[in-house]
């Protein structure tokens, strides 16, 4: 695994970093400035905790109780700059700095439903815009996300255009961006990976709850550079409340608080965090919350087994002072899913731990002819899932020296564990064990930012220890060791910005021999040839010999230059064109057997290549006081796209599907664009577009999403805002082979709220009523998507308090 030999590499690239941070004279005084004003808020007065931004700099500063802030050392020159606090927003100003000088703005915000996005994820310089930034981004603000009172983070996110929902069940809901899923599409909460399964298996869940999030950015198309190779298809990274400050937390007390209900599934959850920040420069932090829903009801009847519950706790403590700034934290998860319809397919055991395949035929024939509503197996699966997650940060800033401004060591520890429970006539007994435990190492150093350029670069490591035993214990143990070094640099010509970087990336997994079940086939081969001869299906046969596992060393890079042309008028044009690496995930080289989880027998291959992506992004955006809009574009070219080959082949009564690999093609386009239609009334409309194939035969990918949208209206008066909101999804009938094709549906959604807003607190309390008409319809990127419809009319109502 040559552990030892990273690590002293990665130590050496630290100490060289710290030694460059300090070890230059410093960069004689240039001519700087002062800015200074006041936010207010129409009709209340001033505003505190408001985030006033420099546009194109990735400075910003935060309002003090009576409204005012200040910042120092700004470089001369004109600046666009906004104000923002959450669902209150004003618009750009321009100030000029000059040498010496102080320039002052002031704002006055009011209550919008369209407003700036502000990002960090896919940010250079640490904070700017959707307008400015080189990739598609789009952000969710805490009042945005207690609103949605989703019960999962993908439920929070599906109508953003090109998000779809991976499902089998709630529970197990995964985002997909632009076609993505799986390894493909990163995770992160707080710009860390989240240790969890989800990418694995379409039957496993995502830890993170987005209703304790302060903000949510959904990152489409590579970012490859700064988050890796998981990051071909784009990433959604979860920001809580105490990462938006931890370099600045801003002194005094800030608390939110959120409570919501529902149905169809007898919703109910409550989120609350608080963080404290001292005049000496310690800061501290705690949050908690609890969600559950029951099984849910569908226009055909109750999906069983489809309840979820979670929970949270998070606290930490910190300092920062003028030039560093560290702090520790630990999170702790626990929850528990059922997992609808799997029961029927899954691995069984007798009371001697032997195996034998999924539903006999016996069982095919007692269900024929039932209703939908009675969508359950003899045996009930669900997930028990724990995530323990500790993380330390130690970080310099504004050193004023002649080649670093800044930097961050970040040290993570996830802990991630789960048991697959079966239930069958009233006994419990765990089927699988999973174990998965990561430390990931990251150092990022930010380069002083000049006139032309500004940039990042650094390393990055992971030790992962993947183990499972059990029924579907399909990989043996697993260790994975992973490191990269990247550069990521921006200049500035005029109207021009040009970004250009690349990413090292090694993989190295070590592999431990099959043991038991699906790795010693004698075992148990008498019992499986009787059992085909008993099922008698067509194309069934003997069970194929498990791969050997062997040791895999994967290395490769990745580029990307792009170009953000200012068109004026509050116009951009952006292209980037990308070169990305991904290695072959565990359970693309390893898995072996039944796998219920994605309803498929998988046959892993461990003679894969890495993937290799050449993509083009185009974006053109505008943002306006009437329109605003962005349009995306985007194709990707895909060497040795990994896929599972469905044969004709049945075992344990599901389809073979080997692990191959074959050029593809990723095309596509998601756009969003306001329209002011009198007043502050807005009009929305969202949409999205992928077609996925196989290049050398010209055959759909699986489970590709059909074209998506949504058109919504916001009508607000005063603090209160009706917003009537239709959904609408196009048939799928270009399907991969022995996929079914669903039919396209439009919903009914009307949700209304009203925002209270006052100088250092703001209430909301919304209401939402979807799928008003009822309709039966389907998801097609759901596993069960045949059996399990989608939720019918329901209701959501929460209520959310913010104390600045």
């Amino acid at each position: 695994m040559h552990r030892s030999k990273i690590t002293s590499f990665l130590t050496c690239c630290l100490m060289a970093g710290l030694l460059a941070a300090f070890g230059p004279a410093p960069v004689a005084a240039q001519e700087t400035g002062a800015v200074r004003g006041t936010v207010t808020l129409e009709r209340y007065g001033p505003v505190h905790g408001a985030v006033v931004l420099f546009v194109g700099t990735g400075r910003f500063a935060l309002t003090d109780e009576q409204g005012r802030f200040a910042i120092a050392g700004v470089p001369a020159g004109s600046y666009d700059v906004l104000a923002q606090r959450e669902l209150l927003t004003a618009g750009r100003q321009t100030v000029t700095v000059l040498p010496g000088g102080t320039a002052t703005v002031d704002f006055e915000l009011g209550l919008s439903p369209v407003r700036e996005d502000v990002t960090v994820t896919a940010s250079v310089d640490g904070t700017e815009t959707a307008l400015e930034a080189f990739n598609a981004v789009t952000s969710m603000d805490a009042f945005d996300i207690a609103r949605e009172s989703a019960a999962s983070l993908a439920d929070a996110l599906r109508n953003e255009p090109g998000i779809a929902v991976r499902g089998f069940g709630p529970g197990a809901a995964r985002p997909i961006i632009r076609g993505f899923d799986g390894d493909r599409v990163m995770i992160l909460e707080d710009g860390v990976r989240t240790g969890d399964l989800s990418s694995e298996s379409g039957d496993h869940g995502v830890a993170v709850d987005p209703n304790s999030a302060e903000r949510v950015e959904i990152v489409r198309g590579p970012a490859t550079l700064l988050y890796g190779s998981n990051a071909v298809g784009g990433l959604v990274n979860v920001i809580t409340p105490q990462e938006s400050y931890r370099e600045s937390p801003p002194q005094g007390t800030r608390a939110k608080f959120s409570a919501d209900l529902g149905s169809p599934n007898s919703q109910a959850g409550a989120n609350a965090s608080v963080q404290h920040a001292q005049a000496n420069g310690v800061h501290y932090w705690a949050s908690g919350s609890t969600r559950r829903t029951e099984d849910y009801n569908t226009p055909a009847g109750v999906v069983e087994n489809s309840a979820t519950e979670a929970s949270h706790a998070q606290a930490g403590l910190g300092w920062t002072g003028d030039r560093f700034f560290t702090s520790a934290g630990v999170t702790v998860n626990d929850g528990r899913f059922g997992v609808p319809i799997v029961g029927e397919f899954h691995v069984h055991h007798d009371d001697h731990g032997d195996e034998h395949g999924g539903p006999e035929e016996e069982h095919h024939d007692e269900h024929e002819g039932e209703h939908e509503e009675e969508m359950h197996g003899t045996t009930d699966i669900e997930l028990d899932w724990q995530r323990r997650a500790g993380r330390f940060d130690f970080g310099m800033k504004d050193l004023g020296n002649r080649v670093i401004e800044g930097g961050r060591l970040s040290l993570s520890v996830v802990d991630w564990g789960h048991d697959e429970l079966e239930t069958e006539a009233g006994q419990q007994r765990v089927g699988t064990r999973y174990d998965n435990r990561v430390y990931i190492l990251r150092a990022d150093v930010d380069q002083r930012q000049t006139e032309r350029l500004s940039g990042r670069f650094g390393v990055w490591t992971q030790v992962r220890d993947f183990e499972a035993a059990g029924a579907e214990a399909l990989a043996p143990r697993t260790d994975l060791t992973s490191f990269a070094a990247f550069a990521y640099e921006e200049l500035t010509l005029g109207r021009f910005r040009v970004q250009f970087g690349g990413r090292i990336d090694r993989d190295d997994y070590g592999v431990a021999e099959r043991m038991g079940g699906h790795g010693h086939e004698e075992e148990h081969g008498h019992e499986e040839e009787h059992g085909h001869e008993e099922h008698g299906e067509e194309g069934e046969m003997h069970r194929p010999e498990a791969p050997d596992a062997r040791d895999r060393s994967f290395a490769g890079v990745s580029a990307s230059v792009g170009i953000h042309a200012d068109l004026g008028a509050g116009n951009a044009l952006v292209a980037n064109l990308t070169r990305s690496h991904r290695a072959p995930a565990i359970e693309e080289l390893y898995n072996f057997g039944a796998h219920a989880g994605t309803l498929s027998f998988d046959i892993g291959n461990p003679d894969l290549d890495a993937e290799s992506t050449l993509g083009l992004d185009l974006s053109l955006r505008h943002r306006g006081d009437r329109v605003r809009g962005d349009l995306n574009y985007f194709v990707y070219e895909i060497d040795n796209f990994i896929f599972g080959n469905r044969s004709e082949v049945i075992i344990d009564n599901l389809p073979v599907y080997d692990i191959l690999q074959g050029d593809s093609r990723f095309a596509g386009f998601d756009a969003e664009a306001s329209a002011r239609l009198a007043g502050r009334t807005w009009l929305t409309l969202g949409i999205g577009y992928v077609d996925a194939r196989l290049t050398a035969n010209d055959e759909a990918l699986p489970r590709i999403p059909p074209l998506r949208g949504s058109l919504k209206l916001d009508i607000p008066y005063g603090g209160f805002t009706l917003s009537p909101h239709v959904e609408f999804a196009g048939r799928q009938a270009d399907v991969f082979r022995g996929e079914t094709e669903t039919e396209g549906y439009t919903l009914v959604n009307l949700r209304a709220s009203y925002v209270w807003p006052r100088q250092n607190l703001a209430h909301i309390l919304s209401f939402t009523g979807y799928n008003l008409t009822d309709e039966l319809y389907r998801n097609h990127t759901s596993y069960i998507k045949d059996r399990a419809p989608e939720m019918g009319r329901g209701f959501r109502v929460s209520y959310a308090v913010r104390f600045h």
